[in-house]
């Protein structure tokens, strides 16, 4: 009798409906697909700690916040990760996992020659219909959001690298899997963890509360906008 209970409240919690939340947050990489690294900081750890900074900024705005990972593990296998069918899967294993939701907001840091740095937001235009404009007033957002957080809060002036369309890398999926769900949705690669002077502000851990205000910010501006 106990097995058949337990049963069928398993059954009971796969038929069960997902809610819709406000945002679906989703801390880039993994263990598995570590990202950047640099001047010893790597980016998937330093996204789930911002994701989880942002998430109770806007959860104490009374939003309702889905991470798409909480821990150090990918979702997928991922045997290759530098491979674009593992990349894929992974990443819409991601989407799923976040959804559904209102807007998804993937949170990423950058790499890349050590004399780039700042702060750049991604956005796919030809997601939807009506994504050139909704997508783009997301990324918008939080790009001027994270650059002012830094700024005012700080004292630290990232370059604003500025809003990007994620076609632009030229690849035939875009740049990132992840803008490809049903929500608007935008990338924000934070800082640059091979510029030692963006590295350097990351190590102080203030910097990340600037950062977690600047994303939230970001989100609330873009909701206030789209008068919801």
């Amino acid at each position: 009798m106990l097995a058949q209970l337990l049963a069928g409240l398993l059954l009971l919690q796969q038929t069960s409906p997902v809610s819709v939340v406000d945002v679906a947050l989703d801390p880039g990489h993994s263990r598995a697909d570590v990202g950047a690294a640099g001047n010893g900081l790597r980016e998937y750890q330093l996204t789930l700690d911002l994701a989880n900074r942002v998430r109770a900024r806007l959860e104490a705005q009374n939003l309702k916040v889905r991470l798409t990972r909480e821990d150090d593990q990918p979702l997928t296998p991922l045997l290759n990760p530098g491979a674009d069918d593992d990349i894929q899967a992974e990443q819409e294993a991601r989407i799923a996992a976040g959804g559904p939701a209102r807007i998804f907001v993937s949170l990423h840091f950058n790499g890349g020659p050590s004399a780039l740095r700042g702060t750049e937001t991604y956005y796919n235009p030809e997601r939807a219909p009506d994504a050139a404009s909704t997508d783009a007033a997301l990324a918008t957002a939080l790009q001027q959001d994270v650059v002012s957080a830094l700024a005012t809060e700080m004292g630290y002036q990232a370059v604003d690298r500025g809003v990007k369309s994620d076609l632009l890398a030229g690849k035939p999926y875009g740049h990132f899997f992840s803008l490809r769900g049903p929500e608007p949705s935008a990338l924000v690669e934070n800082l640059f963890l091979s510029n030692p002077s963006d590295a350097t502000a990351l190590h102080d851990d203030a910097t990340l509360d600037a950062l977690a205000d600047g994303c939230a910010q970001g989100i609330l501006d873009y909701f206030a906008a789209a008068g919801s």
